[in-house]
């Protein structure tokens, strides 16, 4: 039979645990939180962007923009656009839903699934953000243009490789979905494109 102290101590010990768990959810919850409060702003720098063209012709992003706009404790929506001096298409945008859950930033893109991603690999702070897409070697490296959490963002319009980069605010920006050529002529199908996906990385290196 069950003394009293027994019970007692039992009933200590059922809500201590209770207790640690709810406390390790709320350190998990608060850290993503923490996550997702820097990932919010607009960030810029090499995202391992490339497109390939009908010609055959493969065609890598010098610099890419993105826009982290949080709408949740820890998700969001963003837009990215991927800048190029070579090729055919001077810019590419997309629009994208994110989440960070479990210290994993997630990707998704809508209109083209196979740029999906998770980033577990990486560094992040107010001021740089860098690591590895999934579990390849597919690195990136952005610095950060403006923090959404800390003031309020303001238009602002800098000149990149003879490119005028637009950014929140911005009629010009908000307007640029889809892709722009340089000359204005007949532009080639794009049969496949990616970069930070694993998937898509490979595709490329097999060549399919």
């Amino acid at each position: 039979m069950k003394t009293q102290k027994e019970t007692a101590m039992k009933k200590v010990l059922f809500f201590m645990s209770v207790a640690l768990v709810a406390m390790i959810g709320f350190s998990s919850c608060s850290d993503d939180e923490n996550e997702a409060s820097v990932l919010s702003g607009e960030w810029q720098g090499d995202w391992n962007m490339w497109y390939m063209d009908a010609n055959g012709y493969t065609w890598y992003a010098d610099m890419t923009y993105i826009r982290f706009d949080r709408s949740h404790s820890t998700s969001g929506t963003g837009r990215q656009v991927d800048y190029y001096r070579h090729g055919p298409y001077e810019y590419l945008t997309y629009k994208f839903r994110w989440a960070v859950r479990d210290g994993v930033i997630y990707l998704t893109y809508p209109h083209d699934r196979n740029l999906d991603t998770r980033i577990y690999n990486y560094h992040l702070d107010n001021w740089r953000f860098d690591g590895y897409f999934g579990s390849s070697n597919a690195y990136f490296t952005m610095d950060k243009l403006t923090s959404f959490d800390y003031w309020e963002p303001t238009l602002w319009v800098d000149s990149w490789y003879g490119y005028t980069v637009y950014i929140y605010g911005s009629k010009e920006y908000e307007n640029a979905v889809g892709s722009k050529s340089y000359n204005g002529g007949r532009l080639p199908e794009i049969i496949k494109r990616g970069g930070h996906s694993p998937k898509m990385l490979e595709q490329n290196n097999s060549g399919n």
